[in-house]
């Protein structure tokens, strides 16, 4: 019978109890994805609006006195993230989780329906009116002061920022990291993609000196000063990954997924800007308003980088070199997730599991405490947390869900990144191959070994296995029901013979299946399948369209040849609608 220590400090308060069995009890699952961007000061830099989406809340922070002005505390699964202040003194926050947008002027509190996945914010003088973009697809303008949408657009699924610029509006996309420019009718005029740059190879084993380094996952996109917009993303090398020890390390003695940023100018044209030595997962960007630094959370390494004005314009080169930011560490406790500045450039860090802003200004740095006591989660901690790879799982698993990425393995081939949110638990085992009967399993050989991770704890894999199912996936989209309606009819049928491996509640029956795309792989779940472009196990289908084309495996992957345009189209919005 061993004894175990349970032993939690955070800097402010520590817990520890003793504990004796074999199965020592796992500490209670808490937080969500950690997604950046949850801060904001109000424009006459008096106050700070913190959603806190771990405890389903708004904290309004008086900055003159540095005390906490007010507490709204929200129904369970609000997930409230992006917020802004408008001309009016109004406080706008997105719910991710409910889907609705909350107005808050002072003591009232107006909470509507907006969309599936409210992500992005901004508010536009012109018609006084808030912009939201959703990760279905929306773009949904309603009054600041309350009252129905007047307009809704819908665009790309997947979409993350907004920005008012001149008189129109620019929208993101987060995995594809794409920038839409639309006019004041709200028409696409533009669609510009950060420059894919090139890595050097100095392992030879691509099979080329010069490798590609994919923009992707635009966490963050802040507009500057002078009209441009900068970007915080992730970059995908085109490398080999192999199944060994330490097979997801990158190139140059870097990581397969690096942290960038991308300056698109005024007029369009896109700046590749030197990767951050030593950062990963930037989760936000702020830009100080007195000298134009940028400050950037690195995630996985628990601290942010300051980013001098002049250094970002340090051109991406193929040789490998970085640029060399200030990494500012140990102010609290746990990973901050994002950063803001005071008009008179005082920078300020929230981070969530020490329930605390950390304030750094000319007077040097101290501590606010929000009111609740600081909480940890072993299982997100690690999902988040840099290897010796230089990985953290988030990297190729955002928001805990999937990076849209496609990757050469040197004994698989290609092989789309899963999407992990929707039920886990009940779709073992694991990989295309369902090679990894158990999650467990899975840790072990891929954090642990691929990536070079430190090996997990039972504590850890119970804690990880507990977050991760509640991870929720991709929501579905209803633009026509009687459509969807056909196409349901269609997809239970028994000539089409879908039912057949999509069944159950997750709409998978968990076993191998042979397609016709050249190799049995396991079924995956449909639950938000239209979210998680692009399908297949080997990504070849870049739409849910293509999926029903050559690239689907035909007769061997459901009766749907004989389907006519019409049918296809019903059944596609059924599939959309999971």
């Amino acid at each position: 019978m061993r004894q175990l220590a349970i032993c939690v400090g955070f800097g402010l308060v520590a817990g520890c109890t003793i504990s004796t069995g074999e199965e020592p009890p796992t500490p209670p699952s808490w937080g969500v994805p950690l997604t950046g961007g949850t801060m904001t000061v109000t424009r006459d830099g008096n106050r700070a609006i913190v959603s806190d989406p771990d405890r389903d809340r708004v904290v309004i922070v008086d900055l003159v006195t540095e005390r906490v002005a007010d507490t709204i505390a929200l129904p369970a699964h609000s997930e409230p993230g992006r917020a802004i202040d408008d001309g009016g003194g109004r406080i706008h926050v997105a719910l991710r989780g409910s889907g609705e947008l909350l107005t808050i002027t002072g003591a009232d509190h107006i909470v509507r329906p907006i969309c599936g996945e409210p992500r992005g914010l901004a508010w536009q003088e012109t018609g006084d009116l808030v912009h939201v973009a959703c990760a279905t697809g929306e773009l949904v303008s309603v009054p600041a002061g309350g009252g129905d949408p007047v307009r809704v657009l819908h665009l790309d699924r997947d979409l993350r920022d907004v920005l008012v610029q001149n008189t129109g509006l620019v929208v993101t996309t987060f995995r594809t990291a794409q920038v839409i420019k639309l006019d004041d009718q709200g028409a696409i005029v533009s669609r510009i993609t950060p420059t894919t740059t090139t890595r050097f190879d100095f392992s030879g084993e691509s099979g080329s000196f010069n490798i590609p380094a994919v923009p992707e996952v635009a966490w963050r996109t802040i507009a500057l000063p002078d009209g441009s917009l900068a970007i915080s993303h992730q970059r995908r090398l085109g490398t080999t990954l192999r199944i060994i020890t330490g097979g997801y390390g990158g190139q140059c003695g870097g990581a397969a997924v690096e942290s960038n940023l991308t300056i698109v100018r005024p007029d369009g044209t896109p700046f590749a800007v030197a990767p951050i030595v030593g950062a990963s997962l930037p989760v936000d960007l702020a830009v100080s308003p007195t000298n134009g630094d940028l400050a950037v959370v690195s995630v996985g390494h628990d601290t942010v980088f300051v980013v001098p004005s002049a250094s970002r314009m340090t051109p991406d080169m193929s040789d490998c070199s970085g640029m060399f930011a200030t990494p500012l560490e140990g102010f609290q406790v746990g990973s901050p997730t994002s950063v803001a500045y005071r008009p008179n450039g005082a920078l300020l860090i929230f981070y969530p599991e020490a329930d605390g802003i950390s304030i750094l200004d000319g007077n040097g740095l101290r501590g606010l405490s929000l009111g609740d006591r600081p909480r940890n989660d072993v299982g997100r901690t690690m999902f988040h947390s840099v290897t010796e790879s230089g990985l953290a799982c988030a990297s190729c698993h955002p928001e805990a869900r999937d990076d849209g990425g496609v990757w050469t393995f040197d004994k698989l081939g290609k092989r789309r990144t899963q999407n992990l949110g929707g039920g886990i638990l009940g779709r073992a085992p694991y990989h295309w191959g369902a090679d990894m009967p158990s999650l467990h399993i899975l840790v072990d050989d891929v954090f642990t070994n691929r990536m070079g991770g430190e090996p997990a704890t039972d504590d850890q894999v119970r804690s990880l296995a507990k977050f991760l199912d509640r991870v929720p996936a991709p929501r579905g989209v209803v633009l026509d029901p009687d459509a969807v309606a056909r196409g349901q009819a269609l997809f239970d049928s028994s000539e089409t013979g879908c039912r057949s491996c999509h069944n159950g509640a997750l709409f998978t029956n968990n076993t191998m299946a042979t397609v016709g795309t050249g190799m049995t792989v396991k079924v995956p779940s449909l639950i938000g399948v239209g979210g998680r472009a692009p399908y297949m196990h080997d990504g070849c289908a870049a739409t849910l369209r293509d999926r029903f084309g050559t690239c689907g495996g035909g007769a061997a992957h459901g009766n749907t040849g004989d389907l006519s345009e019409a049918q296809l189209g019903d059944l596609i919005a059924y599939l959309q609608s999971l």
